[in-house]
């Protein structure tokens, strides 16, 4: 007959073992499962020529000066945000590469590499990084690109955490944009 590891233990020492295993949570150790990948819907834009994937619960905000079309989603907490910007006017003469730098000049970041990526048959110039916005630390990530006559920079924003967090949900987004051609009627 087998005898218990735990009956060879001076009771003291057993009722402490207890005790500590009362006391201490259950997942103190465990590492925690990411969150889980929201719903994404796909948005065709006419105004764009662009079809893109975003989560079903973003809330969007359109936004137009002499110099932009900003379409902005935000995520329910408000701590990530995708910008679909549009340049025209003065800015629509930048170029893709002076478009990621004026947008990584904003958060205090004069230099940034730039690289050259290409999804869904769109070529963009992309960055990532972190800086500074109006006091908050914030990661972005950040592609341009000439389409169909006009400047095109998005880019997600997200506290560390968030950006941490979620990066293959934001990566899911910024990778999701692709070239629509809005069907027109038959004659």
């Amino acid at each position: 007959m087998k005898k218990s590891l735990f009956a060879a233990l001076p009771a003291p020492m057993l009722l402490m073992l207890l005790l500590l295993l009362l006391i201490s949570p259950p997942a103190a150790h465990a590492q925690q499962a990411p969150p889980p990948v929201p719903t994404l819907d796909i948005v065709h834009s006419a105004d764009y020529e662009l079809s893109y994937r975003i989560p079903a619960a973003w809330r969007q905000v359109r936004q137009a000066t002499d110099t932009t079309v900003t379409l902005t989603y935000l995520s329910p907490d408000e701590t990530m945000t995708l910008f679909i910007v549009k340049l025209r006017g003065a800015a629509g003469r930048f170029t893709p590469a002076q478009a990621l730098f004026q947008l990584t000049e904003s958060f205090g970041v004069p230099v940034n590499k730039q690289y050259a990526t290409r999804y869904n048959r769109l070529d963009f110039l992309e960055t990532t990084g972190s800086g500074q916005r109006q006091g908050r630390t914030l990661r972005y990530d950040a592609l341009a690109a000439r389409h169909r006559g006009h400047v095109l920079l998005v880019y997600a924003l997200a506290t560390p955490d968030a950006f941490m967090n979620h990066e293959a949900l934001l990566n899911q987004v910024l990778h999701s944009f692709a070239d629509y051609r809005p069907k027109t009627g038959r004659r």
